[in-house]
């Protein structure tokens, strides 16, 4: 497998006009993590995974990819990822079997190869009965649901998820980190932020905090506990951490 990380950002630096929304960000997670990026609002998660998903351009450093440079090697990169954002921006008017068709063509994997796996993820997440209802119509809920499934349907072998559980009920939650485990599994890497940091702790293998632009702090929940004075919860590290940083 190319490179000696799934996801490597090195010196990243991106500015917003005079806002500098990523100061020198270093970050790596390893092959077969489940890997939490967690950090107050505004603290440059959302600008990170944009840099790792080739949506931005970085105005310093580098990010790579399963060892290829996401700027120099786009192409090469990015096949190897699939991305779940934030804010969706979908095709309003495609209905959701569709709207998975499209994602799954762009990607040149053929529908037959993939349709009993999405038939299955329809029973899973509860979207059988809206295969055929326009993406429009959809709670936000639903909308991140169709776009996990695309997400896991390519087969990445990199996952990038900004918020990927905003509006979903709890069991769909619940499917959701069943199904990237078993992703995990079979060979991905997965790179989730989140606010809910309660599930972050108990689902990711591996945590970063970023605040101000800059990773403050990293490790596995029991080395970031530790690091933060014996802290008991991941709520009570972040905490600590976010307010000692120097925001």
């Amino acid at each position: 497998m190319a490179g000696s990380a799934a996801v490597e950002a090195v010196n990243l630096r991106k500015r917003y006009g005079e806002v500098e929304a990523l100061k020198g960000l270093n970050l790596r997670v390893g092959y077969g993590e489940i890997y939490g990026l967690i950090g107050p609002n505004g603290a440059g998660k959302t600008t990170t995974l944009k840099c790792v998903v080739g949506l931005l351009k970085p105005n310093a450093g580098r990010v790579s990819v399963c060892g290829w440079d996401v700027v120099r090697e786009r192409v090469n990169a990015l096949r190897n990822v699939s991305y779940v954002p934030e804010n969706p921006v979908v095709f309003q008017n495609l209905t959701v079997e569709d709207f998975i068709k499209f994602i799954i063509s762009l990607r040149g994997l053929a529908w037959s190869d993939v349709r009993e796996e999405f038939e299955d993820y329809l029973r899973k997440f509860k979207l059988v009965g809206k295969r055929r209802a326009l993406m429009k119509e959809l709670s936000r809920g639903m909308v991140q649901k169709a776009l996990v499934i695309a997400a896991l349907l390519v087969r990445p072998k990199v996952l990038v998820m900004d918020e990927p559980m905003a509006g979903m009920d709890p069991e769909a939650q619940h499917v959701f980190k069943e199904e990237v485990r078993r992703a995990v599994e079979g060979g991905a890497t997965a790179l989730i932020s989140s606010h809910l940091l309660d599930m972050v702790e108990r689902f990711c293998t591996r945590v970063g905090i970023i605040d101000g632009g800059r990773l403050v702090m990293e490790g596995s929940i029991k080395e970031v506990k530790e690091a933060a004075a014996g802290s008991e919860s991941l709520e009570e590290v972040f905490l600590k951490v976010v307010s000692g940083s120097g925001r």
